[in-house]
């Protein structure tokens, strides 16, 4: 059986062998869904589903994800291509 990627772990060419644990990676999916939703990154790590399905050495861990990194830099780059930012 054939386990399915994430957009992410095929982005960056993982296969599987994330540093994360399956609860971990959950809580990393779901920041990245509200910082695509727009919600910026300091408010959605103050959230209750991410302050109760990590500890704050994990959320660290989460944090300096490859992934994460990634997703936070893709953010920042349609902010700034965004009208909010033209003159």
């Amino acid at each position: 059986m054939t386990e399915q990627r994430s957009f992410w772990q095929r982005f960056f060419g993982r296969r599987g062998d994330s540093s994360l644990s399956q609860r971990q990676e959950k809580v990393l999916q779901y920041i990245i869904g509200r910082m695509n939703e727009g919600t910026p990154l300091q408010e959605v790590l103050q959230e209750e589903y991410v302050r109760r399905n990590s500890s704050r050495s994990e959320l660290e861990q989460i944090v300096s994800s490859p992934e994460l990194i990634g997703a936070a830099r893709e953010q920042l780059g349609e902010s700034f291509r965004s009208e909010e930012f033209k003159p």
